[in-house]
């Protein structure tokens, strides 16, 4: 295979970063994601997705998402990469919408959790 290619970029404000980088050098997080992109006429997508529960409590305190979903967008005939983040600890929503293909982001909205339940996200 040729033409592979990992992304490394923060989850928190989409920065790339270097492949050994473990921390944002602009906002300092520690959450980082790698992407591999291979180009080899095989189409495959990798989802995750991460759960963490609060401490003797059982219930969600975080939840990380990155997946592959189609458009309704016909201009975004690829499908879109979505970079989820729902922190109740911190009250934080983080979601990065990028065109697959490009990587370039198509929607972005960084806001506390609170803000964003209250638009019926």
């Amino acid at each position: 295979m040729n033409n592979n290619e990992v992304r490394t970029r923060c989850l928190e404000c989409g920065t790339e970063l270097n492949q050994n980088d473990t921390r944002c050098p602009r906002c300092n997080s520690t959450r980082v994601s790698h992407d591999l992109e291979v180009v080899d006429g095989i189409a495959l997508s990798v989802s995750t997705r991460f759960k963490r529960k609060m401490k003797d409590m059982g219930t969600l305190a975080e939840v990380i998402t990155n997946r592959w979903k189609r458009s309704g967008d016909p201009k975004l005939k690829h499908g879109v990469r979505e970079d989820r983040v729902i922190d109740k600890e911190t009250d934080e929503y983080h979601h990065i919408t990028r065109d697959a293909r490009t990587g370039e982001i198509t929607h972005e909205e960084h806001e506390t959790l609170t803000e964003h339940n209250k638009k019926g996200g």
